[in-house]
């Protein structure tokens, strides 16, 4: 009788830590990530660099980096690759599986020729874009564009090298993601309002 108590006791034990392990795996099961890349009127190569900062449980990380990129292919009129949209702006729709829990954007790239040299730039001024991806879930995080800098009121201020639209446009972007995956989950839009972060080089609109 004593045998059969104690194997009661254990197999109750289980029976209590299994939901608990359940649970833990549904918290950590990976989310998705959506997002378009492009160039408006002329095409140029870009991309944001972001990373993990907490963890479901808010526990602090800088792991599971990444790089959003946009790429331009072709010579005498180069546009981006894969194309899903073109127009005034040409891009593409990006879907990635991500491991859940809080993540920031927080550098951006591109390069260029200077004289007959080739320069990277990245951004000189410190800036964070915050999204957060939930297990089983899907977060939408905007549409990151290049534009051209020359003919426009940021021609003083930053040359040619251009600049960065970031704006919601959930609804081009969605349908062309549902018509790619139809079995997506549910999506939760999460854009920030890059204006509010006075970079020099981040905007919520196409500049004049």
């Amino acid at each position: 009788m004593g045998w059969f108590k104690q194997i009661a006791l254990v197999v109750f034990a289980a029976f209590l830590a299994f939901p608990n392990v359940a649970s833990a795996q549904d918290r950590d099961a990976p989310g998705t990530l959506i997002y378009s890349v492009g160039s408006v009127d002329i095409a140029m190569n870009f991309e944001f660099g972001f990373q993990r900062t907490t963890t479901p449980i808010g526990e602090p990380v800088t792991d599971n980096r990444g790089t959003m990129v946009c790429r331009c292919v072709g010579f005498f009129r180069p546009r981006p690759n894969n194309l899903d949209y073109y127009g005034r702006e040409a891009g593409r729709v990006i879907i990635q599986s991500l491991p859940p829990g809080r993540y920031e954007i927080y550098d951006f790239g591109f390069s260029g020729t200077l004289i007959v040299a080739g320069v990277e730039w990245s951004s000189a001024t410190p800036f964070s874009i915050p999204f957060t991806i939930n297990a089983g879930e899907a977060t939408y995080i905007g549409n990151f564009a290049r534009a051209p800098s020359l003919g426009t009121s940021l021609e003083p201020q930053l040359g040619a090298v251009g600049y960065f639209v970031v704006s919601d446009q959930s609804e081009r972007d969605l349908a062309i993601a549902r018509a790619r995956d139809p079995a997506l989950p549910a999506v939760r839009v999460e854009l920030t309002d890059v204006s509010a972060l006075g970079h020099p080089m981040l905007y919520a609109t196409v500049q004049n």
